[in-house]
């Protein structure tokens, strides 16, 4: 089923910067009204300035996806601002790169709360106002490693492919019907994440693995494949389908 997008409203998780503002981006390249969120206030704050100097409608709030009330706010301010929501991407999630023998319940603890309940957290703060308003679609930021596996990455591997089986299953109960669910699975693309996400975890950035993903593809393409993606109605929005077997 095919999603217009045009003209409507998105609110993004994870946008202060990386693929999630490349995926605002898309949005407004369509006309779209834009809800930017990020658990760096700050950050934000620089983003949603640059956005509106260049004359995006757009607007901010600070959020912990951990947090359902925190979500529902993000819920509330689009809808008081533009009256209806069309899109919502969970983006927000944390990198992790730690081995089994390295990895503590407390490391296990913050990557499911960000990753995975993050992401119902989501879908249980924008569902119910999709189902009121009759239409929706759900996207949500999982990974390659959803996909496929790789050592030292067993705990951020475990929540993307949770989060591929929650989207799938929620596309599955919704089908045939105006509400629809797509999975975003970026391969290596030029972010911080891996610094980033350092800063919550208290884990030393793997520079190796993050020289590796800023040769990858620049954030931009993925917002825009993602975009276009779902436009088109597609489940699975891949930015190396290539990299999806081995």
């Amino acid at each position: 089923m095919t999603v217009d997008l045009t003209g409507g409203t998105a609110v993004i998780t994870g946008s202060a910067g990386g693929i999630g503002l490349s995926l605002a981006r898309a949005c407004l390249t369509r006309d779209m009204r834009v809800v930017l969120s990020d658990l760096d206030e700050e950050r934000l704050s620089a983003t949603v300035a640059t956005l509106t100097a260049e004359g995006a409608p757009v607007v901010g709030r600070a959020a912990d996806v951990r947090k359902p009330a925190d979500v529902s706010a993000l819920r509330d301010l689009a809808m008081s601002e533009f009256g209806q929501i069309d899109l919502v991407c969970n983006n927000a999630g944390i990198g992790f790169t730690r081995s089994f023998t390295e990895t503590s319940p407390k490391d296990w603890d913050l990557v499911l709360d960000i990753n995975v309940k993050g992401v119902a957290n989501g879908i249980h703060a924008f569902l119910p106002a999709f189902l009121e308003q009759g239409h929706g679609h759900i996207s949500t930021t999982a990974s390659l490693s959803g996909i496929v596996a790789d050592p030292g990455l067993g705990v951020y591997n475990a929540s993307k492919f949770a989060v591929v089986g929650m989207m799938e299953a929620l596309a599955l109960e919704f089908l045939d019907t105006d509400i629809s669910a797509s999975v975003l699975c970026p391969g290596p693309v030029a972010t911080n994440l891996i610094l980033t996400s350092e800063k919550q975890s208290g884990v030393g950035a793997n520079q190796d693995i993050h020289d590796y993903l800023n040769r990858g593809m620049h954030p931009d393409e993925v917002g825009e494949i993602a975009i276009a993606g779902i436009s088109e109605g597609r489940y699975w929005l891949l930015s190396h389908p290539e990299l999806t077997h081995r």
